[in-house]
C-alpha cells in the first residue's frame, strides 16, 4: 500500500497565468503545504488557507523560511522557478523530493539553472522535447467545475484575452487590431486588457473592456475565441476556452497544432528566433490579412458547423480535465517519492 504523501506546492496569488494555474492546482489536489510567493502584480494572499501557507511577501523567500516550508514534507511542486534556486539544494539535504513543472518560454535552460529539481514535469510535449534527463509528460487540467461548457451556435461575438499584453507584444494584440479594419463581416469584438492599450484604431464593432474580469465571468460572453500567441508552450486559457465551449480561432504551430483540429488554425506568416531574458526559442510573425481571412472565414459559418466546432471543444476539454489528470498527478508524486 502506497504511503499517503504530504506534498507541498510553491504558488503565487494574483491574476496571472501563473497565478490562475497555482490556485486551480491548489483546489484540486491535497496540498498538505503552499509557499505563496508575492510577484509585481495585486496579490490576494486569501485564497489560500490560511493554515495551511506560509506568505514570502518579498518575492524571494529565505533560506529560513525554506527550510521551515520543507520540513515534514515528501514532495514539493514548483511552478516555472522555485524563486530561490537554493530551494532544490535543501530540499535534497532535508530528504524531500521536488518537481517542477516548466514552462516553455520561462523556465531557464538546464545548462543554465544554477540547480536542478529530482524530476521535470512537462505541460507540453515541446517542454518535453526541449529537456533530459528524469522527465515526464504531465499536461495541465483545465477546471471544468468552474469553466462550464457552453455549446456556442453562432459567430457574431470574438473575444480577445490580451491580459498583461505577454512580453514583447508576445499575445498579438496591435495585429489583431490590424486586422480587425480588414474584416467586413457584421461582427462584434470584445478585448480584455488589465494594461491601457493603444486606441488609435478606432472601430465602432470593438468593445474594450480595462481590468481584471471575475473569473467566473470570463467565459461566460461571446462565441468564438482568438489566441494568436507568437509563442509559449502552456495557454490555460485556450484550455478554458475550449472548457467553455468555444471554437477557438489559434496559430498553427507547435504546441497547437498537436491539440487542435486544422480548422481551427491559421498560417503564420514565419518563424523566428526571440531572445527572452532566459533563453532563445522559436516564435513566429503573424500576417493580419491571414487572421482576418480567418475571422470572415467563422463569419461566415452556418450555425451548424459552429455547433459541431463548439462540441468538438468540449471532447477536446474532456481529455484535458481534472478528472481525467487528477490520478496522473497524484501517481507522478508517488513516483517521485520512491525514486522511479
Amino acid at each position: 500500500m502506497s504511503k499517503k504523501l504530504k506534498v507541498g506546492l510553491v504558488a503565487r496569488a494574483d491574476n496571472s497565468g501563473l497565478g490562475i494555474l497555482s490556485w486551480d492546482l491548489s483546489k484540486n489536489l491535497d496540498f498538505d503545504k503552499i509557499m505563496v510567493v508575492s510577484a509585481e502584480y495585486p496579490t490576494d494572499f486569501e485564497r489560500y488557507d490560511e493554515e495551511k501557507t506560509t506568505i514570502c511577501d518579498r518575492g524571494i523567500p529565505s533560506l529560513y523560511e525554506i527550510k521551515t516550508f520543507l520540513e515534514g514534507l515528501d514532495v514539493v511542486l514548483t511552478l516555472e522557478t522555485p524563486y530561490n534556486w537554493n530551494f532544490y539544494k535543501i530540499a535534497r539535504e532535508m530528504g524531500v523530493k521536488t518537481a517542477l513543472m516548466v514552462m516553455y518560454e520561462w523556465t531557464p535552460p538546464q545548462k543554465k539553472m544554477p540547480s536542478e529539481p529530482d524530476m521535470y514535469l512537462c505541460p507540453t510535449q515541446l517542454d518535453f522535447d526541449t529537456l533530459w534527463g528524469n522527465k515526464k509528460l504531465v499536461p495541465v487540467p483545465v477546471n471544468r467545475r468552474e469553466v462550464e461548457f457552453k455549446e456556442r451556435t453562432q459567430a457574431k461575438t470574438f473575444i480577445f484575452n490580451n491580459g498583461h499584453g505577454g512580453y514583447g507584444g508576445r499575445n498579438s494584440l496591435q495585429e489583431f487590431l490590424y486586422a480587425i479594419q480588414m474584416v467586413k463581416a457584421d461582427v462584434k469584438f470584445i478585448i480584455r486588457t488589465q494594461v491601457p492599450m493603444d486606441e488609435s484604431i478606432r472601430d465602432s464593432r470593438i468593445e474594450i473592456q480595462m481590468g481584471e474580469v471575475d473569473y467566473d465571468k470570463l467565459w461566460k460572453e461571446g462565441d468564438i475565441y482568438i489566441h494568436a500567441h507568437k509563442f509559449d508552450g502552456l495557454s490555460l486559457p485556450l484550455q478554458e476556452a475550449l472548457s467553455a465551449g468555444y471554437p477557438v480561432i489559434a496559430v498553427d504551430r507547435d504546441p497547437y497544432n498537436t491539440i487542435l483540429p486544422k480548422e481551427m488554425l491559421f498560417k503564420p506568416d514565419a518563424e523566428y528566433e526571440v531572445q527572452l531574458p532566459l533563453r532563445s526559442i522559436k516564435a513566429v510573425t503573424i500576417n493580419p490579412r491571414t487572421l482576418a481571412d480567418k475571422i470572415e472565414e467563422f463569419a461566415a459559418m452556418p450555425n451548424e458547423k459552429i455547433k459541431e466546432l463548439s462540441n468538438k471543444s468540449d471532447e477536446l476539454a474532456k481529455e484535458m480535465s481534472w478528472s481525467k489528470l487528477k490520478s496522473v498527478y497524484e501517481q507522478t508524486f508517488q513516483e517521485l517519492y520512491e525514486g522511479k
